[in-house]
């Protein structure tokens, strides 16, 4: 989703190729994109527990970067002011980039039940009842 925020038309997959690629596409803020790289996975990592463990499924993939800017936000505190201006200047690409996402697309799409946990003896599908 980023990477359509910014025109781009590839994608990284891996850390190595993730640094190459924002130098080409954000070629300023270095440490501000670690800081954004940081806040997506660590958004991505709390929205999979929050499905694998409380079966509740994000209704749309922009809500990734939509926690992710809230994390940034609140992590900025802990950044010496002269970079505090700098991440709350990622935390709003990041925001933004998300509402034109949401404003692009259709509705949500659908998601697949995911399998309950290993040693979990309740059936899922009654919880879709």
């Amino acid at each position: 989703m980023v990477g359509t925020c910014l025109g781009a038309d590839n994608v990284p997959r891996d850390l190595t190729q993730y640094y190459s690629w924002i130098k080409i596409w954000l070629p300023n803020g270095g440490l501000v994109h670690t800081f954004g790289l940081a806040a997506i996975c660590w958004a991505i990592w709390k929205s999979w527990n929050i499905a694998c463990f409380d079966k509740k499924m994000i209704k749309h993939p922009a809500e990734i970067l939509i926690q992710a800017s809230a994390f940034m936000k609140y992590w900025t505190s802990l950044y010496k002011a002269e970079f505090q201006e700098q991440l709350l200047d990622g935390v709003k690409a990041l925001f933004s980039c998300a509402q034109r996402v949401l404003a692009q697309q259709g509705p949500p799409m659908s998601h697949p039940q995911l399998p309950a946990p290993p040693g979990d003896t309740e059936d899922s599908e009654d919880d879709e009842a």
